[in-house]
């Protein structure tokens, strides 16, 4: 009797073990596919599936805009800091460049976005209210530059800080839209382009992550070690 007892115990501390397990599989499989599309998979390509990030804290300035944009910028940029604020990230709004680490925002008309682009070197796509072009060194994928574009004669209030927080977050990094949640500020599917009016709890999450514990060219193995040990921290 004595040789099957061990057996025994072990299958049915197995038994007990599979639903924990599967619910948290279960739990982690969204949050990580969210993970891989913001991270990983990018809109045009940028990093060829690693983690591209700035190193050194870039200076935000308003190259076109109005005051009013200006204060919605500097209450964009005081929202990202607040999501960076375990990590050594911190976006600097200045009135010019006095370095050469730099995130240009143009709040202009849609018809100027083709201008701006070529005055920039990239050619943006036609009819986007928004857009975010980043500059990053191939071979060790951290970003030294980065331009956002927004549409704000066709963009009514809510949305226009929707998609000026959009871009920014975008211009960190994660370059890439979800179709996980509604609830982040990247979400995206099929014609609903989202509507997030600030962060997500999973877009704060991910920004410390990438800056508090992923580098510039780590892959997706990296991020799932991360994920497993600093998410819930």
């Amino acid at each position: 009797m004595k040789r099957f007892l061990l057996p025994l115990i072990l299958v049915l501390t197995g038994c007990n073990e599979i639903p924990a397990t599967n619910k948290q599989r279960e739990f982690k499989k969204p949050v990580l596919r969210y993970l891989n599309e913001v991270l990983i998979k990018k809109d045009f390509g940028a990093g060829d599936g690693s983690v591209v990030r700035w190193v050194e804290s870039p200076e935000v300035v308003l190259m076109e805009g109005s005051q009013e944009h200006r204060k919605l910028l500097n209450g964009v940029v005081d929202e990202l800091n607040g999501a960076l604020k375990g990590t050594p990230m911190r976006l600097r709004s200045a009135d010019r460049l006095t370095g050469s680490r730099l995130v240009e925002v143009f709040m202009v008309p849609q018809s100027r976005f083709g201008e701006v682009g070529k005055k920039c070197g990239f050619n943006p796509p036609p009819n986007q209210h928004g857009f975010v072009w980043v500059k990053w060194n191939t071979k060790k994928k951290y970003i030294y530059r980065a331009t956002v574009l927004v549409a704000v004669d066709r963009l009514k209030a809510d949305m226009l800080k929707h998609v000026l927080l959009e871009e920014m977050t975008q211009a960190l990094g994660p370059l890439g839209d979800t179709t996980v949640t509604p609830d982040s500020v990247m979400y995206e599917k099929g014609r609903d382009h989202g509507k997030a009016p600030v962060l997500g709890e999973w877009d704060c999450r991910m920004l410390d992550l990438l800056y508090g514990h992923l580098k510039p060219g780590d892959g997706w193995s990296e991020v799932e070690a991360a994920f497993s040990r600093f998410w819930d921290k």
